[in-house]
């Protein structure tokens, strides 16, 4: 990094188009990061490149990624090839007075590095925390892992060293010429909430979900 905190050109994690909403801090970073329960991860698998898009949760100062430890991406983490993750929440729709200059409110993250493997005596307890990441108050509410899901399950963590933050907030941006026309212009709000759990079919009476997570749905 350069004194003022911007990578030097030519760096990777250098944001290049519309620098200024540009960050490079680690707070801005947790905060897109924990916006977003999914991030699409890039590597080469055969001459080709790849993105898939899979379940993240950070913990701590990690990103963990976690699935079959057969597929194409699982191979590559377990082998710390070199990766990119990248994350993005859209928060509104910027309409402007001309098409031009509509864009959206957003928050995104670019996270470049090699993933290391769980071992096996850390697996449960990070699986755990990282299933209450994608399900909030569900914790408590699981049955042991099985030797089996344990073994058939790769968890990887990624060093949070090496990133780019990018975000986007505000009103459009309109050509000094076109603010007396006569087109509404503004932000449509984008919100994502949880809704009244519904019960699975097979679910036998008198089971209800857990208290804490029941907080913060839809009434």
């Amino acid at each position: 990094m350069t004194e003022t905190g911007i990578p030097p050109r030519g760096d990777k994690r250098r944001v290049r188009q519309s620098a200024n909403r540009a960050a490079y801090d680690v707070q801005s970073l947790y905060m897109a990061l924990d916006a977003c329960n999914i991030g699409h991860v890039s590597f080469v698998a055969d001459g080709w490149p790849q993105s898939v898009p899979t379940a993240i949760a950070r913990i701590d100062d990690h990103l963990y990624l976690h699935g079959h430890p057969k597929s194409r991406l699982y191979k590559a983490l377990a082998a710390s090839e070199r990766v990119c993750v990248s994350v993005c929440r859209v928060d509104g729709l910027v309409k402007a007075r001309s098409a031009f200059h509509c864009s959206m409110n957003y928050q995104s993250a670019v996270i470049f590095g090699c993933a290391t493997l769980v071992n096996d005596d850390e697996k449960p307890e990070l699986l755990n925390r990282f299933t209450e990441r994608l399900i909030p108050g569900s914790i408590e509410d699981y049955r042991p892992f099985l030797a089996k899901e344990l073994k058939g399950t790769t968890l990887v963590r990624l060093s949070l060293d090496e990133f780019s933050v990018k975000i986007r907030t505000g009103d459009p941006v309109d050509d000094e010429e076109d603010l007396q026309l006569s087109h509404w212009a503004g932000v449509i709000p984008i919100e994502s909430v949880y809704g009244k759990p519904l019960p699975s079919k097979n679910l036998p009476a008198g089971i209800e979900p857990a208290a804490e997570l029941l907080k913060g749905v839809v009434p």
